[in-house]
């Protein structure tokens, strides 16, 4: 009985202790920190169960393990049976936690983002512990396998270096880490999406020489016909693979499987479940001796290996590169939010259509106004050259003033108006001139008409309005490009358009001063091309009607 009792005054202290599961003693034996952990959830699960995923883990009674369901000899699934390397590992670490094992599919792009949605607890699927994941996911440590990249040909050709390599073509798949370190070394690699295609073209020839993770190639390499044919000529690039879970309200957890695995190393527990699935064991048997050295129990951090160290040297424009980011990063703010890009290629499409309206507008008024001012109605040539010396004589933004006003009295504001108004304004004020310089144009080849055939037998003038646009082209150009420059003063009357759009960019960014220059630079660009298409037209009215 007293035994009893002090067995159970020793459980309720364990439980309303505060407890981390990283032991104090280093040296402590597996069952103790969980016997401690189980007591904690035991009388805790409501207060512990939020805090960290092992109380979460112990008070469901099943962790969620993400694996993987078609990598052979590791992780594969058959309708629902799962078998692999991976698979075991996984059930036996739900044994030594007490709780049921829940498998969870992912995929190598899902991996780490599975373990932040909250979607595992812990992931064991092929996935290579590098320096660039240890930002996004907890490793456990000790690693618990190891694999390298391997280049596999045929066996009558000799490779006993990378120099033999140097002149050789090599096949891999797109994004293999050890890519970036077989580029120096040989001639080329040709790129595939699969390691089942690798192998594919190695067997028919298209490739001479593959590069893959041995632990892919580890099921052809033991097949004796392809054996016969293809061997490992180099190994390179090792890579440890970890376990992990997630970087928030893990510690615990990850100090329990941190422990769990460095047991299983030194128990042997590691090295047979490879060799009951015929992987290649020789990382587990160093591991195995390492770990059983009572320096690795005392002091586990001395015995951790690394991680791969992914990071390549920097190239001499490493400077020049990371500052044109930072440059970028401060200065084209309009291409990083959703809202100012909306705002960017909005404003693009309505001023690209105010260009457009004021271009046919300029032109077509033009004319009306080269027929109004030769008219043979007094009273419309007089009122037409009145017209014209008002626009001549009157402000560009007055004259937007003016008709924007006339329009707010006889329709409701809206973005259609304000756009309508803006072509309007821009379009008479050039309109006007450019249908002067036609009007000039139209007397001078009936002057030319009159000296050369006489005031007595002069006539019609042939194709006289094609004629007299052809000899008034330079001047309807240039008032073409002014339309073209002046329809940006259409954000004066509230429209739309990228200089309106680029102004409310300005107001949540910090990249004032490039604002003006992307506008700059898309207004002579659509200046360019008004001007190439009016030299086009021109070329085209020359040659369907040429001057004498």
């Amino acid at each position: 009985m007293l035994i009893r009792m002090l067995q159970a005054l020793l459980i309720l202290l364990l439980a309303s202790a505060p407890w981390s599961a990283q032991a104090e003693d280093p040296a402590e034996d597996l069952g103790a920190t969980l016997a401690k952990a189980r007591a904690a959830a035991a009388s805790r699960c409501g207060e512990l169960a939020n805090s960290d995923r092992l109380y979460r883990v112990l008070c469901a009674n099943k962790i969620r393990i993400g694996v993987r369901d078609n990598y052979p000899r590791f992780a594969e699934k058959n309708q629902d049976q799962r078998s692999g390397f991976e698979i075991d590992l996984a059930k036996t670490i739900g044994e030594t936690l007490g709780v049921a094992v829940e498998f969870v599919d992912v995929a190598p792009v899902s991996r780490i983002s599975s373990l932040t949605d909250d979607r595992i607890d812990l992931v064991i699927a092929t996935m290579g512990h590098n320096t660039l994941r240890d930002s996004s996911a907890r490793f456990i440590l000790p690693h618990y396998y190891s694999s390298q990249t391997v280049v596999v040909g045929p066996k009558k050709i000799a490779i006993a270096s990378w120099a033999d390599m140097a002149d050789k073509t090599v096949c891999t798949t797109v994004g293999n880490y050890s890519n970036a370190l077989m580029v120096p070394r040989v001639a080329r690699l040709m790129l595939f999406d699969s390691p089942a295609r690798l192998l594919a073209n190695l067997r028919s020839a298209s490739c001479t020489f593959i590069a893959q993770d041995d632990s892919v190639l580890a099921a052809a390499l033991a097949d004796p016909e392809f054996s016969a044919r293809f061997d490992a000529k180099i190994g390179f690039g090792e890579i440890p693979w970890g376990m992990a879970v997630s970087l928030d309200g893990s510690d615990a957890l990850a100090a329990v499987l941190d422990q769990v695995l460095a047991t299983y190393h030194r128990d042997g527990t590691m090295l047979a479940l490879a060799k009951q699935h015929t992987i290649a064991t020789d990382f587990l048997a160093r591991m195995q001796v390492l770990w059983s050295h009572e320096d690795c129990k005392a002091a586990p951090t001395k015995c951790v290996a690394p991680p791969f160290e992914l990071q390549l040297a920097p190239g001499p424009f490493k400077g020049f590169v990371e500052d044109a980011f930072t440059w970028a990063q401060n200065n084209l703010s309009v291409f990083y939010s959703a809202v100012a890009w909306d705002l960017f290629t909005g404003g693009i499409v309505i001023s690209l259509i105010a260009v457009a309206g004021v271009l046919v507008a300029t032109f077509f008024l033009a004319l009306f106004f080269a027929s109004g001012m030769s008219s043979s109605n007094k009273i419309l040539r007089i009122f037409f050259s009145s017209l014209l010396a008002v626009f001549q004589s009157s402000p560009p933004i007055l004259v937007l003033i003016v008709v924007a006003a006339l329009a707010n009295e006889l329709f409701a504001y809206s973005q259609p108006v304000a756009l309508l108004v803006a072509i309007l304004s821009i379009g008479l004020m050039n309109g006007a001139f450019a249908g002067q310089s036609i009007n000039d144009a139209r007397k001078s080849l009936r002057q030319d008409q009159n000296d050369s055939a006489g005031p007595a037998d002069a006539g019609p003038v042939p194709h006289e309005w094609r004629r007299a646009i052809v000899r008034a082209a330079p001047q309807i150009e240039a008032f073409l490009a002014n339309a073209t420059r002046g329809i940006s003063a259409a954000s004066f009357v509230g429209v739309a358009d990228l200089t309106n759009a680029l102004n409310d960019i300005t107001s949540f960014s910090r990249s004032q001063s490039m604002t003006y220059w992307i506008l700059l630079a898309f207004y002579v660009a659509v200046l360019l091309i008004v001007v190439r298409l009016c030299r086009f037209g021109r070329s085209a009215l020359e040659a369907s009607s040429k001057e004498p």
